[in-house]
């Protein structure tokens, strides 16, 4: 029999080989103090898992969506990873506000830097003008390679100004961006410390003067080579009916555009809307087609601040103000306008029909900054005359 005070040094013994092999057991205040990888949108993940719920996001449903990159209804992995790309293909993409998030990688860059001069201008770029001029960090109408790359930059560009803009007021305060520091400062350039439309937007063209084949043109010789063409071999096939290797206008037209341009299903025909004075865009559920005649019956009256004089019809202001950050800039506050997807919006006022230049969902909304101060709504009768073929 083993003596006590041998038994005591073999327990003694046990107790540390055991020691050796367990995990420590480590404490919250522990865990806590510890260094941790960083995460974009950090800040909302209040209980610290490296997962960011739609509960716990401060932006918009539609912000949540264009991150949640696979609809699973919440933010990890390479959602919230610090420069990770979204898996998605170039080709065939949807030019619409939920397909922002291109590959931003190397080969992309060079597969739309079509003179090869290490820079894109605007008409090598063929998706929305926003996005371009958010990437354009120098403002200089060009995107350098560092400036797509983006790497370690956490400046939103997959986000539009409306969604940032959480409350309707025309502008973007500190409390409501959730990227980076760095990149909010920068687009701030009057310092005041709110970045008002155009210094997030920049003054883009209008529906009305866009010209989707031009704008892919880009040797402007009127058809489109396959060099010129940003989608997939089996996509431009399918345009070139004559098979001469080239789109002309006329075959372009008759597809519809682009792809992805073209909705299935599209809704032919007339629909009325309520168009909310305190909502940013609503969405009229009809989609048109590049090349459709919309037409458009307005009525009704908003009021656009707390002045009860502070009147609007369809066609703009009855005083005949403009508002400085509104979507449409040097045009009658509180008029009838409209969009297209990501498309920069077009002025619809008191005109009773439209031609667009491109396809895809059609939204209205009014032509003022400061939405939550309106009272009133347009009734809007939409009406899609389809062209033929």
């Amino acid at each position: 029999m083993l003596s006590r005070p041998l038994v005591l040094a073999f327990s003694s013994l046990a107790l540390v080989a055991v020691c050796q092999v367990t995990t420590p057991v480590v404490t919250t205040v522990e865990a806590q103090s510890r260094p941790v990888n960083r995460i974009r949108f950090a800040e909302m993940d209040r209980n610290n898992d490296g997962v960011i719920t739609r509960q716990e996001w401060n932006g918009s449903d539609r912000s949540f969506e264009v991150h949640d990159w696979n609809g699973d209804g919440r933010l990890s992995g390479n959602e919230v990873r610090m420069g990770a790309q979204r898996d998605t293909d170039l080709a065939d993409h949807d030019p619409n506000r939920f397909e922002r998030n291109l590959n931003w990688t190397r080969a992309n860059f060079t597969s739309l830097d079509h003179n090869r001069d290490n820079r894109l201008s605007v008409n090598e770029w063929h998706f929305d003008m926003e996005t371009f001029r958010r990437v354009d960090a120098n403002r200089n109408d060009s995107i350098s390679l560092q400036e797509f790359l983006g790497q370690g930059v956490d400046d939103l560009r997959s986000d539009n100004f409306d969604d940032i803009d959480r409350n309707n007021n025309g502008r973007i305060e500190r409390s409501e961006w959730y990227g980076g520091a760095a990149e909010f400062s920068r687009l701030d350039r009057n310092r005041d410390g709110i970045l008002s439309r155009y210094e997030v937007v920049g003054s883009q063209p209008s529906l009305d003067t866009y010209d989707e084949f031009n704008n892919l043109d880009y040797d402007r010789d009127g058809r489109l080579e396959r060099a010129e063409w940003h989608w997939s071999n089996a996509s431009f096939a399918q345009r070139d009916t004559n098979r001469d290797g080239i789109l002309s206008r006329a075959e372009f037209d008759r597809a519809g555009g682009a792809p992805g341009s073209v909705t299935q299903n599209t809704t032919v025909g007339t629909r009325t809307i309520q168009v909310n004075s305190q909502v940013r865009w609503t969405d009229t559920g009809l989609n048109v087609r590049a090349g459709d005649i919309v037409t458009f019956q307005a009525s009704g009256q908003i009021r656009m601040s707390d002045d009860q004089g502070d009147l609007a019809n369809p066609a703009g202001s009855v005083r005949g103000r403009t508002a400085p950050d509104a979507p449409i800039l040097n045009q009658s506050a509180g008029a009838l306008i409209a969009k297209i997807d990501g498309y920069a919006p077009m002025f619809i006022g008191g005109r009773t029909s439209v031609t667009v230049p491109v396809s895809g969902r059609l939204y209205l909304s009014v032509n003022d900054d400061h939405l939550p101060d309106n009272a009133g709504e347009y009734t809007v009768t939409v009406g899609i005359q389809s062209r033929t073929y």
